[in-house]
């Protein structure tokens, strides 16, 4: 009875599948595009080195059509913003040396500039007069084109990088590789009939990503992860071994971007309980041992994070350890978070320690004031019993951070050992290693890791809702992310 009185408040709120897919997007171009938008007195944007380079690459014209409806009927703060645009536009111009090519339309009611919007997927809007309007891009490069449908102010710090990615997409030959690390079939699960396990579909958060990026599988006892990945995604690093925290620790040195969620309580990963003489399971633990310590960052993996501001539920069905979060609890000054909206953080853990040095951190996602770590034991209670002895902190604590800065190596003492060998077989296997590729003991520059305090929130059951309507499957996102 406790544990669907908890997924019926799971399915109460939202998912978080766009808050992934903008990390991973962002941490893929971050060493690219550096975010940020110059708004200068003239309102005038200073594209970033990161656009420049991309721009720089390009061997054939990129065409952007620029609909925009012109007349007294659009909203004056609209308007406003569409120069905006016009004015970031004429900097790609210039910055390519004429390779992006403006195309400037007008798409009145009836004409054939409403009838090309539509063909290059611009959505039209409607004006509180019940007048419809356009305001988008679409990119063509050869025969592949993209779309931003619908321009708005509210994204306009994401203008650079939207319109970035977005080149990027029509004019890479192929997908960005980003690496998929995880003790939980996210990419789903075929049936094997000697453990009679059945087979499940990839995680609604695997087939978003697919859209944009090229998805390749990485096991969790990898002993390197291959040059072609530019971001690692690893979610819950159940039992993680040695030699993989060095693949991840010498990824990240090389320039890699690892986005990594952890958990101290993971209630969609049932384990058996050895301690339980009655054959009893318990929700999975992960975090990284040699990593956090090498970064000077811990989490308690006795703790689970209670907020009664940003509890979920009410009365007896109150949930203080079920986070929903609102924008008072995420940097609205980050790029990122700024534009998740709420989130949903089941029974996560709060990040503590002071980066080491060359290190910096930026917090994404933090509790209330009001809030405190509680017991495991306690984790899934509700209503009155959740609350009992509560003793707020009177800190926020961070839930999701980014760590920026140089890094420097988990392992100074060398590779660590092979698990399972025979010493003079490990002392041959170590030297041939050693020669074949040298350990990296510190970053060449600067770079940067996400990390959050829970890996629930990325589940189906967590996160969306799949309906089948007409025989067709529907995924619906749980909130507003």
């Amino acid at each position: 009875m406790k544990s669907k009185r908890i997924e019926i408040l799971f399915y109460s709120t939202g998912g978080v599948i766009v808050l992934l897919a903008v990390l991973v997007a962002l941490n893929f171009l971050v060493g690219a595009v550096s975010l940020r938008a110059d708004l200068t007195e003239g309102h005038v944007y200073t594209l970033s080195p990161g656009t420049r380079t991309i721009l720089g690459k390009l061997d054939a014209p990129v065409k952007v059509r620029f609909y925009y409806t012109q007349g007294a009927a659009v909203p004056v703060g609209l308007k406003t913003f569409a120069k905006r645009v016009e004015d970031i536009l004429n900097e790609y111009h210039a910055a390519s040396h004429g390779r992006v090519v403006i195309e400037k339309f007008n798409p009145l009611p009836d004409s054939n500039a409403e009838d090309s919007a539509e063909l290059d997927g611009v959505e039209g809007q409607l004006t509180n007069t019940g007048e419809k309007f356009y305001l988008g891009l679409a990119i063509a490069f050869l025969d592949r084109k993209a779309a931003l449908p619908v321009l708005t102010p509210d994204r306009e710090r994401l203008l650079e990088y939207d319109i970035t990615r977005a080149i990027a997409q029509v004019t890479e030959a192929k997908k960005p590789v980003v690496g998929v690390m995880s003790a939980l079939p996210v990419m789903g699960r075929s049936l094997n009939p000697m453990t009679r396990q059945q087979p499940t579909e990839p995680w609604v958060l695997v087939s978003e990503l697919k859209r944009s990026f090229e998805l390749k599988e990485i096991k969790l006892d990898a002993k390197k992860i291959p040059d072609d990945i530019k971001v690692l995604l690893v979610i819950h690093p159940r039992d993680i071994m040695e030699e993989t925290e060095y693949a991840i620790d010498q990824f990240v040195l090389r320039g890699g971007k690892l986005i990594a969620f952890v958990d101290p309580y993971a209630y969609f990963d049932q384990q058996p309980d050895m301690q339980n003489p009655f054959g009893g399971s318990r929700a999975g633990q992960s975090t990284f041992y040699r990593l956090f310590k090498a970064w000077g960052i811990d989490m308690d993996m006795g703790k689970v994070i209670a907020d009664m501001t940003f509890a979920s539920g009410s009365g007896p069905r109150l949930l203080p350890t079920l986070l929903s979060l609102n924008t008072q609890a995420l940097n609205m000054d980050d790029v990122v978070a700024s534009q998740v909206g709420t989130l949903l953080i089941p029974f996560g853990g709060a990040f503590k320690g002071k980066p080491a040095e060359g290190l910096k951190e930026t917090v994404l996602a933090h509790t209330s004031k009001n809030a405190m770590p509680v017991d495991l034991i306690i984790a899934t209670l509700s209503g009155e019993p959740s609350t009992r002895g509560f003793e707020p902190t009177g800190k926020e604590m961070p839930l999701a951070i980014r760590l920026t800065g140089t890094f420097h190596t988990a392992f100074p003492e060398g590779r660590p050992k092979p698990y399972g060998a025979k010493p003079d077989q490990k002392k041959k296997e170590e030297e041939a290693k050693e020669k074949a590729e040298p350990q990296i003991k510190q970053s060449a520059e600067e770079n940067s890791v996400v990390l959050v305090g829970d890996v629930d929130l990325l589940t189906d059951n967590a996160a969306v809702d799949v309906q089948e309507i007409f025989g067709q499957r529907v995924v619906i996102p749980r909130n507003g992310n």
